[in-house]
């Protein structure tokens, strides 16, 4: 019997690897063979044989640290048999959902029946939400959707500050995934009414919406709001038959704002998928996406394409904002 066979959800306890004849000198050699990962005291990651990839490793750096946070989060609500569902940024990545600044070298769960709070290496054991846990679809135990939203922005992000803008992206996740509806955000929103952070957070989340299909939309909806501009997300528009849809159009004008992030293309897809590789699945993006931006230009819509760096420097946003709202006012007046 290998450790594989008595994982569960990925994960098995230092009891577990025994019962199977895996004591301590024969952990130490798995883990150093990539085939065990230590997670918390007493548990670890489990690689399946023969899996060309552990599932801690990711594609790229935040993946990978999402990995590993998942299985970090579950190996403590296992840990705790039952008296602990996963919270904050932990019950966010379990259910998929979607971060942007959380700390996820610090693991979150909360009390089921009592008030303790503990801290410890990488955990924060906080006291119950006095709500019953629920289930992720792979079945661990964690607070309310809706509670971890609300409090990932009232727990210090990786700069050491609570951020209301990480439970606004985690909002707008769990709203496009239908995790969470706005009631449920505004009864948790009340629950936390106490806490010296929350009215940041009820500002934003008054603002949320399931449109909004990426952190960098999310952001950028809130640095248009800011700015004082009106939008609408998602706007559908058919050109010759074909619908696109632009992440935003200016109220009552002929303006789209569209963000372009790494390996991003709104477009009307077809055949992207089933592209041999990664780089002719690129090209045949790229191309797509210059063909749906001529289609839409040549329908009477201008662009404004905002990257990752003009959301830092909101005088930049606005300036590609109000040229494509010049172009279009010149293009009615020609």
């Amino acid at each position: 019997m290998q450790p594989a066979d008595l994982a569960d959800h990925g994960v098995i306890s230092t009891a577990s690897l025994r019962s199977i004849g895996i004591g301590p000198s024969a952990i130490r050699h798995r883990v150093r063979q990539h085939e065990l990962l230590p997670l918390v005291r007493g548990w670890y990651a489990v690689r399946q044989p023969g899996s060309a990839r552990a599932p801690w490793d990711g594609a790229d750096r935040f993946e990978t640290a999402t990995l590993r946070h998942a299985l970090v989060a579950t190996a403590l609500v296992r840990s705790f048999d039952g008296r602990v569902a996963a919270s904050h940024a932990s019950a966010v990545v379990l259910h998929g959902g979607r971060l942007w600044r959380s700390d996820l070298s610090t693991a979150h769960v909360a009390r089921v029946v009592d008030d303790h709070s503990r801290h410890r290496r990488g955990a924060v054991i906080h006291p119950s939400t006095g709500q019953p846990p629920m289930l992720t679809t792979s079945g661990v135990a964690t607070v309310p959707v809706a509670w971890a939203v609300v409090q990932v922005g009232l727990v210090p992000s990786v700069d050491g500050r609570p951020s209301a803008m990480e439970s606004l992206v985690a909002a707008d996740g769990a709203l496009a995934a239908q995790l969470v509806t706005r009631s449920e955000l505004d009864v948790a929103i009340d629950a936390h009414g106490g806490h010296p952070h929350i009215d940041a957070v009820r500002r934003l989340l008054g603002a949320a919406d399931g449109r909004h299909e990426s952190v960098g939309e999310t952001r950028l909806a809130h640095a248009l709001r800011h700015l004082g501009y009106t939008v609408v997300p998602q706007l559908e528009v058919c050109v010759d038959g074909r619908r696109y849809f632009a992440d935003f159009a200016l109220d009552a004008e002929p303006v789209l704002v569209e963000f372009d992030g790494l390996g991003k293309y709104l477009m009307a897809a077809n055949g992207v998928a089933a592209a041999p590789d990664p780089a002719s699945r690129a090209r045949f993006a790229v191309a797509a996406q210059r063909r749906r931006q001529d289609e839409l230009e040549q329908a009477g819509y201008e662009f404004a394409r905002i990257a990752w760096s003009d959301l830092e420097d909101l005088s930049v946003l606005r300036a590609k904002v109000e040229r494509a709202r010049d172009r279009a006012r010149r293009r009615r007046t020609a």
